[in-house]
């Protein structure tokens, strides 16, 4: 959650320097020019991005393959996806819902027809905010949640590396 946090401050702050940019060399109103920037300013946001899509989906598998029964874990692929599905929807969803409350009031919308008329810095400051108040909702309910001891643990399976036989250093190799 904090790497999300992260990546939409930077990404606010590279968006407002390319709207920056876009009004010194006078482009607002010329969509198919080349803006004057380097696309490795996009660099740290995607690392960031990276880093947090690769978080997110080794920790919500551990997650529930901790806290869910037995007879449920072949459903935890299609159940990651679902939420991956969910969270991309709820994306779709936000872009329409803040359109609409940036409309207000008779000023422009923040999602205009061209890039360099839009307003995504002010989008990501928002998204920026949801995901801070995210991270505190997430830190109340983790305080508050009862961690679930693994079934696995219940039916004494070896911990990682461990085994039931005694190990044998004269085995021969399967390749000879």
């Amino acid at each position: 959650m904090i790497f999300a946090i992260l990546c939409c401050i930077t990404a606010a702050k590279v968006e407002n320097r390319r709207l920056g940019v876009v009004q010194k060399h006078g482009l607002i109103d010329k969509p198919d020019e080349t803006v004057p920037m380097t696309m490795f300013w996009l660099l740290p946001q995607f690392l960031l991005l990276a880093a947090l899509d690769g978080i997110f989906e080794c920790s919500a598998v551990m997650f529930f393959i901790g806290q869910s029964p037995l007879s449920t874990r072949r459903y935890l692929p299609l159940f990651v996806s679902g939420v991956f599905g969910v969270g991309v929807l709820g994306s779709v969803l936000s872009v329409y819902v803040t359109g609409k409350i940036s409309e207000r009031g008779g000023k422009l919308n923040w999602f205009q027809h061209t890039l360099n008329r839009s307003r995504l810095d002010k989008y990501y400051w928002t998204l920026a905010w949801l995901a801070a108040i995210n991270l505190v909702i997430f830190i109340v309910v983790a305080i508050f949640y009862r961690y679930k001891e693994s079934e696995l643990q219940d039916l004494g399976a070896p911990e990682f590396g461990e085994t039931d036989e005694p190990f044998d250093d004269n085995a021969k190799c399967c390749c000879c």
